[in-house]
């Protein structure tokens, strides 16, 4: 029996075809006769429909270049199928192209890396230890000191007797990118936890965190509300970015968080601290440092990590405050120095995102969700309070 849906001509899927509803797809004349800005759209649902591991295949005209494509289907993170997979599709005598979505299940206890960028000692040992606090076994924990002085290497050495802390110190002051990334090269986990050096997780965050990753298999990234807190620790009021996504926990749309992060500008998705990805994922989206294809991203790391991952696949939003997001007088976002740059790299970010036409295909108040856990219960609109007064976009979902 020949499980392969196959779809001829400007044909888009239907939306009622579910989440990882067919291990086989092929698309025939289907990307040659779609506009370009719409050809990532239609790449972006043959994924959402196919199961993990599943193959899509792409037929090709007579002389057109595979490249676009390939380039397309690596930022959904899409990669080319083997020779003897490729053999298999083969019909007809077409050129075609074999994609292979990931089988993204974690294993029962997959290895993380709990990474902490540290430059300044004044909060770091209360990030430490609730680094060392986690009851989660499989961690590894790494400090990469950009500091000038040698606080938290002192710390680093009296605390981590309780637990093996890798401890590397920069031979040339590296700043955030910089040390983000040194970080990311020295990670060795399957799963890569940042931990900014003021702020502070809750002992059963990255537990939770990968738990998610076991029961919705499909996401790529997992995060959770974050409660911002004072110097001494107090709870502050939330702003925008940090109010609650939704109201329990729930699974949300990949594209349609990046889309609202985006288009409002505002990093809901939270900091570094507050999420746990893939470092493959990373990898293949960040060859540029950070960047998401933008020239410069003084402020907004973050964001430009989450949105290409996004790109790749869902996310699970956990309700509760999982970690401790600190302000302070201190941080490089009250400098009035960086506010025109960060101003600039938004909208930087937010022309990438523009150039890849999904925006016209969600709305840019409005999340899907689905409870979570509950893979197969089907999407349903969510709106985001702070953005309701932005115009709407056709719903194409109905």
């Amino acid at each position: 029996m020949d499980d392969t849906l196959t779809l001829e001509g400007p044909q888009a899927l239907p939306w009622s075809i579910g989440d990882q509803a067919v291990p086989r797809l092929t698309l025939r004349r289907c990307l040659t006769s779609v506009p370009p800005a719409d050809r990532l759209f239609l790449l972006h649902e043959a994924r959402r429909v196919l199961l993990p591991g599943g193959t899509l295949r792409v037929v090709l005209a007579a002389a057109e270049d595979e490249a676009p494509i390939l380039r397309l289907a690596g930022r959904l993170g899409m990669l080319p199928a083997t020779d003897a997979e490729a053999a298999a599709r083969g019909e007809r005598g077409e050129r075609s192209l074999v994609l292979r979505k990931p089988d993204r299940r974690a294993s029962a206890a997959p290895s993380v890396s709990l990474a902490i960028p540290a430059y300044s000692p004044r909060f770091f040992e209360q990030s430490l230890a609730s680094a060392l606090a986690q009851t989660y076994a499989n961690l590894e924990i790494i400090v990469c000191d950009d500091s000038a002085g040698k606080e938290i290497e002192a710390t680093t050495r009296r605390l981590g007797l309780a637990r093996s802390v890798v401890y590397v110190r920069n031979a040339v002051r590296l700043k955030g990118r910089g040390n983000y990334a040194k970080c990311f090269a020295l990670a060795t986990g399957e799963f890569i936890k940042y931990l900014n050096d003021d702020d502070v997780l809750a002992p059963d965050c990255v537990q939770r965190l990968v738990d998610a990753f076991r029961l919705a298999p499909d996401i790529v990234l997992a995060t959770s509300y974050r409660r911002r807190v004072d110097e001494a620790g107090r709870p502050l009021p939330d702003m925008p970015a940090t109010r609650p996504l939704v109201d329990r926990d729930m699974t949300i749309h990949g594209v349609t968080l990046a889309n609202v992060m985006l288009m409002a500008g505002l990093n809901v998705v939270g900091e570094p601290t507050t999420t746990l990805f893939r470092r493959a994922d990373l990898r293949q989206a960040m060859p540029d440092d950070f960047r998401f294809d933008s020239p410069d991203c003084m402020g907004v790391i973050d964001m430009a990590m989450w949105a290409p991952l996004l790109l790749k696949g869902d996310a699970v939003y956990i309700r509760d405050a999982l970690s401790h997001f600190r302000i302070h007088a201190g941080q490089q976002q009250h400098d009035p120095a960086l506010q025109q740059p960060t101003i600039r790299a938004i909208r930087s970010l937010q022309s990438t995102w523009l150039s890849l036409g999904l925006h016209t295909r969600f709305r840019p108040d409005t999340l899907l969700a689905k409870p979570f856990p509950g893979a197969r219960e089907p999407w349903q609109p969510h709106p985001f309070a702070p953005l309701r007064a932005v115009p709407a976009v056709p719903r194409w979902w109905t």
